[in-house]
């Protein structure tokens, strides 16, 4: 016997069909084939109009929720064939997908992708899409990822889960504290997870952590591996000052 509380009723609610007020009175006119055409069309607009509307407000409520930022929570170490090792942090797509989701869920919103690889390049298109029908697209590209000793297929998978990852964080307008952009150095990179280390030391030392932020002129979630010397630094001298009473 099947208990009643183990019994899962699925309720599928079909959204109510919104008719704008010229297309109702049109209608009620007997207007001809041609002028319900029109009508239609304005119906369309107005639709579009509204799925915008609605797109924009949840958007808006989905990023009072999400991170700004995602921490590094995958290490990559490997060697080349010509022995020359590569290693660094970054964010995986598993991770981030699992900090966003449940809040993409809560306020209406899918997430899903599109692949298109040839011998050269593969293409990832990321699609946010909010329940009442608006999309929003972004597309990347890049060559496949034959670093590590990847087979060809291996290669595409690889740039293809790097692309669905940018693609999504790019459209949910979230960064990662991962590698380092073009032109920039160690000492520029953010690590969102030391900086609120650093933030704690700081206030157990005694220190105005906004005093800091003024002189570094960033504020704490911006602080770069150079900002963190200058405050390790300084807690380092808190301490000692703190010794020596």
């Amino acid at each position: 016997m099947t208990d009643a509380h183990d019994k899962i009723q699925i309720v599928q609610a079909e959204p109510a069909a919104v008719i704008h007020p010229i297309v109702q009175a049109a209608i009620k006119s007997g207007a001809t084939a041609a002028e319900l055409r029109d009508f239609l069309e304005l119906q369309r607009e107005f639709e579009a109009a509204e799925s915008l509307r609605a797109f924009t407000s949840a958007l808006t409520a989905l990023k009072a929720e999400l991170p700004a930022v995602l921490c590094r929570d995958t290490l990559v170490d490997y060697k080349n064939r010509a022995g020359v090792r590569t290693t660094y942090t970054h964010t995986s797509l598993s991770g981030a997908l699992e900090a966003v989701t449940p809040h993409l869920v809560r306020h209406g919103f899918a997430l899903t992708w599109t692949t298109a690889s040839d011998d050269r390049t593969v293409s990832v298109t990321a699609e946010l899409t909010h329940v009442g029908g608006h999309m929003k697209t972004q597309t990347l590209s890049a060559p496949p990822d034959t670093s590590g000793n990847k087979n060809s297929a291996q290669a595409v998978l690889s740039t293809v889960t790097m692309l669905e990852r940018y693609t999504a964080l790019a459209l949910l307008g979230i960064a990662t504290a991962d590698m380092l952009e073009a032109g920039e150095t160690a000492e520029d990179a953010v690590d969102s997870k030391k900086n609120l280390y650093a933030e704690a030391a700081a206030i157990r030392a005694g220190l105005d952590v906004e005093a800091i932020e003024q002189e570094l002129g960033r504020s704490r979630r911006e602080w770069t591996h150079a900002d963190l010397e200058v405050v390790r630094q300084q807690i380092r001298a808190s301490k000692g000052e703190q010794g020596a009473r």
